[in-house]
């Protein structure tokens, strides 16, 4: 039967460990619908802001998916993970870094409309996700790391809203431009803090 509990209190360890795999698994559907979404209107519209936030969705894709598996292992394996995950948070930060630059370069001004149409339907699917992991993120550092992933995204889909917002009244590539910067600077700090948090978990594991 699928479950899904939501009391953080709970303490039965192989009922706790069904819910925290269902809950990964619908945040990990969610996140691949929105990466497709963002980057196919991406591309359309020409936006910084929703190629960035692609890449930083299918960065937590893969985060919730590698997550799945190894709920029940040893503390130092998912911290290992998460040390794995927050190298490849930090890629896609930069990954997003270099499509502002091309923004800058190119001076497009994307079309307005898919930004804040994409950015209401990816924050809907951000703060669900965000809601449901709420409840997790104490019980180890890898639903913790996959969490954070999940809250930065809402926030993120705030600011491409603006910015899609932005774009239409100053039909300016400057909101896109700082909005997506804003994005590649937030996904390389919370690689950093895990990638940090990570390795204190291995180290007191030796």
């Amino acid at each position: 039967m699928f479950r899904l509990c939501l009391d953080d209190t709970c303490r039965a360890v192989d009922q706790c460990q069904a819910c925290e795999r269902n809950a990964l698994i619908i945040c990990f559907l969610i996140n691949a619908l929105m990466f497709g979404l963002e980057l196919y209107y991406g591309i359309l519209s020409h936006s910084v802001s929703l190629l960035s936030d692609s890449a930083h969705n299918i960065g937590d894709a893969l985060i919730l998916g590698s997550s799945i598996v190894v709920i029940g292992s040893a503390v130092k394996t998912k911290a290992k993970l998460a040390l794995i995950k927050s190298i490849i948070m930090f890629a896609f930060g930069i990954m997003a870094l270099v499509y502002v630059l091309n923004n800058i370069m190119t001076g497009y001004v994307p079309d307005p409309r898919p930004i804040t149409y994409v950015g209401i339907f990816v924050l809907i699917g951000n703060i669900i996700s965000a809601v449901i992991l709420l409840y997790y993120r104490n019980k180890d550092i890898n639903l913790k790391s996959a969490y954070i992933c999940c809250r930065n995204d809402a926030l993120s889909s705030v600011g491409i809203i603006i910015a899609g917002l932005l774009v239409m009244f100053t039909q300016s590539n400057i909101p896109d431009i700082v909005i997506g910067g804003g994005i590649a600077l937030l996904i390389c700090t919370s690689a950093i803090r895990i990638f940090k948090e990570s390795t204190n978990v291995i180290r007191s594991q030796l």
